[in-house]
C-alpha cells in the first residue's frame, strides 16, 4: 500500500487542497474584523461573549487542522470500517456523557476542558455516522446476495436514530439537521431505483409543506407553534423571526434583521475591511460564528462573497470527482456523507444570513470561528485526500 501512496502522490487532489487553504485565509480575516475593536481598552479583554486573543486561537485552531488533515490523508481510509463500531460507541458516549457539563447558551452540547477549552461531541458524532453507515452499505454491496429492501436498511435507521435523538436532546436541533442530511446523501447513492423515487417524492413534500407552512400559511403556522409548544421556546421563536422578522425585532428576530441589513450594506465591492457599520458596530451578536457570513458580506460585497461560495462550489465538486474514483464502495459511501454534511451546513448557514432558510445555529463550515467544528471538518477532508490516495488510476509505468 506504501508504494500506492508514493505512485500516486502526483495524483493527490492538489486542487482542493488549495481551496481549503484560500477558505482558511478568509476564515481568519472574517474572524479578525468580526471583532476587532470589541475588548476592553482597560484591560484588554474582549467583550461581548469573544474569547481573549481569538485571532491567534483561530490561527492555532488552523494549524491543528490543518496537521490532522495530513495525517489523516496517509492513513489507509480502509482502517476505518475495521474500527467503525468503536467511532460509533465512543461517540454515543460523549453524547450521553454532555448531559454532566453545565448547559452552554441553554443546551449541553459541550464537554469542558482545561485552559478553558470545550469540544462538542455532536461534530464527532457526525463523522463516526458517516463511517458506520459506509461499511454497512459497503459490506451489503459485497454481499451475493444483497438486501437493498426496507428491512435491510433497518440496522441504518437503527444506528442512525440514537446519536440523532441524543442530539436533539441537548438541544442542538442544528445538528442534528446535519445528521439528517448525511443520511439523505448516502441513502441517495445506496438505494434502488423505486426506492429513490420514494425518498425524492417524500423529499419534495415535504419541501413544498415547509415553503406553505413558511408562506401562505405562515400566521397560522405561527399560531401552533405558539399554542402547541412543539419545539423548545427559543427554537420556536427563531422559526417565528424567519416566518416574520419584525415579529420581534428587539428579540429572536434582532440577529436575523442586522445580518440582512449588514448583507445589504455590503453592495457590489463592500464597504471595505473594517469599514462594516453593522459588523464594526458590534450591531451583530457572536457574528464570528453563526453569522460570519455577514461580515464578509458587508465589507467584501457580492464579489467577495461571491468568491467564498464559488470555493465551497469548488470544494463540493472536487469531492464528487475523488468519490467517483473511489478505489472501493467504502470510500466513496464515506465521501457522500461528507458532501451531505458540508453541503447542507453551507446552504444552511449562507440563507440564515440572508433570510432564506430558519436560524439554526449551524456555523459556516471551515470559516466560522471553533475549535471542534474545524479539527473534525478538516479530519473529514483528511479521509477524501486518503480515497485521493489510493483512487482507480490507469498507469502505464
Amino acid at each position: 500500500m506504501e508504494s500506492i501512496v508514493k505512485r500516486n502522490i502526483r495524483d493527490l487532489d492538489y486542487p482542493l487542497i488549495f481551496v481549503m487553504i484560500c477558505i482558511s485565509i478568509i476564515s481568519c480575516i472574517a474572524v479578525y474584523t468580526s471583532t476587532y475593536g470589541k475588548a476592553d481598552p482597560a484591560t484588554g479583554n474582549a467583550l461581548l461573549g469573544i474569547p481573549p486573543h481569538i485571532l491567534l486561537r483561530q490561527i492555532m485552531w488552523e494549524v491543528l487542522s490543518y496537521i490532522v488533515m495530513f495525517v489523516m490523508m496517509f492513513v489507509d481510509y480502509k482502517s476505518l470500517a475495521k474500527w467503525h463500531w468503536w467511532f460509533y460507541g465512543i461517540s454515543v458516549f460523549l453524547l450521553l456523557a454532555v448531559f454532566g457539563f453545565h448547559r452552554v447558551n441553554g443546551a449541553h452540547s459541550w464537554i469542558s476542558l482545561p485552559a478553558g477549552l470545550s469540544f462538542q461531541p455532536s461534530e464527532l458524532a457526525k463523522v463516526a455516522l458517516i463511517i458506520w453507515i459506509a461499511d454497512y452499505m459497503a459490506r451489503m454491496n459485497e454481499r451475493e446476495y444483497p438486501d437493498y429492501s426496507l428491512k435491510g436498511l433497518l440496522p441504518i435507521f437503527g444506528v442512525f436514530i440514537v446519536p440523532f435523538l441524543l442530539t436533539l436532546k441537548e438541544p442542538a436541533l442544528g445538528q442534528a439537521l446535519v445528521m439528517l442530511a448525511i443520511l439523505f446523501s448516502m441513502l441517495v447513492v445506496y438505494v434502488q431505483r423505486k426506492h429513490l423515487r420514494i425518498l425524492v417524492t417524500g423529499s419534495l413534500g415535504f419541501l413544498i409543506f415547509f415553503m406553505l407552512a413558511v408562506g401562505p400559511f405562515g400566521n397560522q403556522t405561527i399560531q401552533v407553534l405558539t399554542h402547541q409548544h412543539i419545539l423548545h421556546p427559543y427554537q420556536t421563536q427563531r422559526l417565528i423571526s424567519f416566518i416574520n422578522p419584525t415579529a420581534n425585532p428587539t428579540g429572536a428576530g434582532y440577529q436575523v434583521l442586522e445580518a440582512e441589513i449588514a448583507v445589504g450594506s455590503g453592495g457590489v465591492f463592500g464597504t471595505g475591511l473594517l469599514r462594516g457599520s453593522q459588523t464594526n458596530g458590534s450591531w451583530i451578536p457572536f457574528q464570528w460564528t453563526d453569522f460570519i457570513f455577514s461580515a464578509i458580506a458587508e465589507q467584501l460585497g457580492f464579489v467577495g462573497s461571491s468568491l467564498l461560495i464559488m470555493l465551497f462550489l469548488i470544494m463540493l465538486f472536487r469531492m464528487v470527482k475523488v468519490a467517483t474514483s473511489a478505489l472501493d464502495d467504502f470510500g466513496a459511501y464515506v465521501i457522500a456523507g461528507s458532501i451531505g454534511m458540508f453541503a447542507f451546513q453551507i446552504f444552511e448557514n449562507i440563507g440564515m444570513n440572508l433570510v432564506l432558510s430558519p436560524a439554526t445555529g449551524i456555523t459556516l463550515p471551515f470559516v466560522s470561528y471553533g475549535g471542534s467544528s474545524l479539527v473534525v471538518n478538516f479530519l473529514s477532508i483528511g479521509i477524501v485526500l486518503s480515497v485521493s490516495l489510493r483512487r482507480r488510476t490507469l498507469r502505464f509505468d
